[in-house]
């Protein structure tokens, strides 16, 4: 053995580290922090994420429309917004129930659906 090699010496080749740490040395140290995450919804609005997550499959069973477009870009934005904040405005929850107020599209029919909308109207109050 070397005296390089005796002494902690010598090469180390790492090809990539993702959410850990390394220390490198006889007396290094590694700590890790991972960052903070987003704020998190309460309950209502994280059943209402559970809900527009399984609206989303769903819309996939039916033929693709102008109605199925456009709920599937709200129900993306609702996700993101939730996502983000931990909650969800008031303007993007009359948006859900318009959409999704029977009679408006096919999109309504659908169970999930009236799970979504039951969701908006607990958290409008």
């Amino acid at each position: 053995m070397s005296e390089e090699q005796q002494q902690g010496g010598g090469v180390f080749h790492v090809g990539q580290v993702s959410g850990g740490a390394v220390s490198f040395g006889a007396h290094s140290q590694a700590h890790y922090h991972e960052g903070a995450k987003g704020p998190q919804p309460d309950e209502t609005t994280a059943k209402l994420l559970e809900a527009v997550s399984a609206l989303k499959r769903d819309l996939a069973a039916l033929a693709a429309s102008e109605a199925t477009q456009e709920a599937g870009r709200e129900l993306a934005e609702t996700e993101r917004e939730i996502a983000g904040t931990g909650r969800v405005t008031p303007d993007r929850l009359h948006r859900l129930g318009e959409l999704l107020a029977p009679g408006a599209s096919a999109v309504g029919l659908l169970a999930s659906a009236a799970t979504v909308a039951q969701v908006v109207a607990q958290l409008l109050g």
